[in-house]
């Protein structure tokens, strides 16, 4: 089975170098049982406020012996939610979304008039940056926003009153097993079991991680 993000994003014009390339991940069950396999990023030092959600995931479990590939590009979106209190667990559901550019259109406004959603981003400083600023009507702990890529949320936090969220995106890919994940399942990393880092060196657009009997991975 294949999951595709490409086809949401392609054509869109971006500064990063990155964008418009197209990547993939072949994850493969050589396990003992099944599971759900799931794809989520990280930040270098991410902070506790900001909480990594299931990126992709496949739909059902993947049978011992059976496969599952994740494809996208690296295109930036804002997100948001009406998740209520932000904890791991809480599935993300992204509301709305627009896309973003941290050379270009990096910063946007969440407020709740005339409802809930994000403004159309502009460009502002830090360059380099993802900006989502709250405005004065957005109470606390009952939405949550974020960024993402290719259309799928990534790292989201608790939206608040007059609140501002920076984000830098420099990312770093994660696979993991689990049992029940699916997209936009608010994560606490440092309990992830069962993953692996899948690094995507110069020039390398496909990987394969591979779940072996001892339940760990291998890449290639």
């Amino acid at each position: 089975m294949e999951i595709s993000y490409v086809e949401k994003t392609r054509g869109k014009l971006s500064a990063n170098a990155a964008a418009g390339t197209n990547y993939s991940l072949t994850v493969v069950n050589n396990s003992a049982q099944p599971w759900v396999f799931y794809v989520y990023q990280k930040m270098p030092n991410q902070d506790r406020s900001i909480f990594s959600v299931a990126w992709f995931a496949s739909p059902y479990q993947i049978r011992v012996g059976d496969r599952i590939r994740f494809s996208w590009q690296i295109d930036y979106n804002f997100v948001w939610s009406d998740t209520g209190t932000l904890v791991p667990g809480v599935n993300f559901y992204a509301s709305g979304s627009m896309d973003a550019d941290p050379a270009g259109a990096n910063t946007t406004l969440f407020n709740l008039d005339p409802g809930p959603g994000l403004s159309v981003p502009t460009q502002a400083p830090p360059a380099g940056t993802l900006v989502i600023n709250d405005g004065s009507d957005v109470p606390n702990n009952r939405y949550s926003v974020g960024i993402g890529m290719s259309g799928s949320g990534t790292f989201v936090v608790q939206a608040g009153t007059n609140l501002r969220h920076q984000f830098t995106p420099t990312p770093s890919y994660w696979v993991a097993a689990g049992i029940g994940q699916q997209v936009g399942t608010v994560l606490d990393i440092q309990t992830v079991t069962q993953t692996s880092e899948v690094r995507y060196d110069p020039a390398v657009y496909d990987r394969t991680a591979t779940l072996q009997p001892d339940n760990t991975w291998s890449l290639s």
